[in-house]
Parts: structure tokens; C-alpha cells; sequence
């Protein structure tokens, strides 16, 4: 198990790994782990973070842009990438180029072209190359 994931269990049966990723203000660099608020009940605007180290493993909390919060959802891509909410993708048999979303009415995540178009078909993620994300540039 990576260190910077949580594996929920419920008896005998494995349940589905909790991450977040967001971009460190400091720096600008993406960061993986689990966010909090500095005051409670305001935006979860830091993140806690296991780093190993060659003598072991330190926990880091760094803060981050809020806006650049992203959940995994629970998928990878075909080389093996794990993809977060607002990842853009590429899809080679559709040759388009699609957002990564959460769509309430649905509750699912979904694939949205430049054109809004929701495609409903997550699965095709194992057809896809993640190529960034939307805050790439933030």
C-alpha cells in the first residue's frame, strides 16, 4: 500500500482508497494526501501528507489552493496513472480530449468533451491517457 493512501474495510471486505491531490501555494506543486481546514467548518484549504524518507516515513501538512482540490475516483488510466476530478484526458478511440467531472444528478463521475457532452461511460478510462489538469496552469 502507498503510503499516501487510506484503504477503508469494512469485516473481511476491501473497500474503495480515499486520496485527494491539490497544488501547494508555496510552490505550485501538486501534492497528495488528505485535506483539512485550518479554522473548522471553513474550506479545506490544507493537506496532510506522508513523505518517505530512507529512514522511514514523515507526515507534512502543507497548505494549498482550495480550488485545486481533487478526488481520485478510484480509476486509472491505461498506462496505469490513477486519475483525480478535473484530470484531462485523452481518449484515442473517440480522438477527443475530456474533463474528468462529478455529476450530482448522476452521482457518478463523468467524462465531459470541449462541448459539454457528459459521456456516462467512465469505464472507457482504461482506454484513456490522463494529460493534465484543468489547474495545471493556476
Amino acid at each position: 500500500m502507498m503510503v499516501n493512501e487510506m484503504k477503508c474495510f469494512w469485516g473481511n471486505e476491501k473497500m474503495r482508497k480515499i486520496l485527494f491531490k491539490g497544488k501547494r501555494v508555496d510552490t505550485g506543486e501538486w501534492v497528495e494526501g488528505f485535506p483539512f481546514p485550518s479554522i473548522p467548518g471553513e474550506e479545506l484549504n490544507r493537506m496532510t501528507v506522508f513523505e518517505q524518507y530512507q529512514g522511514g516515513t514523515v507526515v507534512n501538512t502543507y497548505k494549498i489552493v482550495s480550488s485545486t482540490l481533487c478526488q481520485y475516483i478510484g480509476l486509472k488510466d491505461k498506462n496505469g496513472t490513477i486519475v483525480f476530478e478535473s484530470d484531462k484526458v485523452y481518449d484515442p478511440n473517440k480522438n477527443k480530449i475530456f474533463v474528468v467531472k462529478w455529476d450530482n444528478e448522476l452521482a457518478s463521475f463523468v467524462l465531459i468533451d470541449e462541448d459539454g457532452w457528459i459521456n456516462r461511460e467512465i469505464t472507457r478510462m482504461f482506454y484513456c491517457k490522463v494529460i493534465g489538469n484543468i489547474h495545471d496552469n493556476e
